[in-house]
């Protein structure tokens, strides 16, 4: 039985058909739903700096950044919730910065997980940066089931709703 799914969001195409397939079996499975965002640990790393000579410039720049970063998991998970509340289906949310896999592993844990549902791979270079998830470790680590909602190349009128999902997981489940 699912209890409390945790689904890993970011906005991008993948994850809004992993928060579309966790908000119909939260709603099928009358389930806890907790949204999370990560933050990559090594967002710092990517930042040219050899133009920021001073540190007190540097650390500027490294604040302004990082709030940044927090603005953008706050509007992914802010969209979420109001698409949640659309469906009947309260969210609890949160932003964790590290190791984009270890994270939700961890997440998983503390939460008491009995699905984790993540996003397909994305394809090519997403507009921000996102690292990627080890999946295979994931898989191999995860203390619950994990669902990764692939996306589909579908038109408008053939979009698979989050009720198929669930009843295609239902279908899985029965054998």
């Amino acid at each position: 039985m699912i209890r409390t799914i945790l689904v890993a969001t970011h906005g991008s195409k993948g994850a809004v058909e992993a928060e579309r397939c966790a908000l119909d079996l939260a709603a099928t499975h009358d389930a806890e739903l907790h949204a999370l965002y990560v933050i990559h640990k090594g967002w710092g790393s990517l930042v040219g700096i050899e133009w920021l000579h001073s540190s007190e410039k540097r650390m500027d720049f490294y604040r302004y950044a990082e709030a940044e970063l927090y603005k953008m998991a706050d509007a992914a998970l802010g969209k979420f919730v109001q698409r949640a509340a659309a469906c009947g289906v309260k969210v609890t949310t949160s932003v964790r910065v590290g190791d984009p896999g270890e994270v939700i592993l961890s997440e998983a844990r503390e939460r008491g997980s009995d699905l984790i549902v993540i996003g397909d791979a994305c394809k090519g270079r997403s507009e921000e940066y996102k690292a990627k998830i080890n999946v295979g470790k994931l898989l191999r680590s995860a203390p619950c089931s994990v669902l990764q909602a692939k996306v589909l190349a579908r038109g408008k009128d053939t979009a698979l709703t989050g009720e198929a999902c669930a009843s295609r997981l239902q279908g899985i489940a029965q054998g």
